[in-house]
């Protein structure tokens, strides 16, 4: 039998950021931390996130700031790990972005997926999915 799970997470607040990213010019070798917390559609808080991410490179053809995130999920049945790659102008411009996830700890354990969100503003929040099977 296939365990299945999807995490809906319509609001993501960034608690904490730390960057040195110009959102309007940004460019390779910016760096930066975040905190976020993880609501659920009916506002209660299932969790948070701690994570960081790189500006490396720009991709050849279409300009695209390759970015490099990673990330750590507690939430109250589990823990999970994301990381990846990202367009930042994607980011920035509230596309939706996904990169790999890994079960860690919990119900989560051994399942592998992706998270994937797009920013609903910037440095402030964000809406997310996490689908993860084994």
């Amino acid at each position: 039998m296939t365990n299945q799970i999807v995490l809906r997470v319509p609001k993501e607040i960034v608690v904490k950021v730390v960057d040195d990213v110009e959102v309007a010019d940004p460019q390779i070798g910016q760096t930066g931390t975040f905190d976020d917390e993880l609501y659920d559609e009916d506002g209660n808080l299932i969790g948070t996130s701690h994570g960081s991410f790189r500006i490396q490179y720009v991709r050849p053809g279409d300009g695209g700031l390759l970015t490099y995130y990673t990330e750590d999920l507690a939430l109250a049945d589990g823990t999970i790990h994301a990381e990846g790659w990202a367009d930042f102008n994607d980011v920035r411009t509230s596309e939706w972005v996904f990169y790999p996830a890994t079960g860690t700890g919990g119900r989560y354990q051994g399942l592998t997926g992706f998270r994937s969100w797009r920013m609903t503003g910037v440095r402030a929040s964000a809406e997310a999915r996490i689908l993860l099977s084994d």
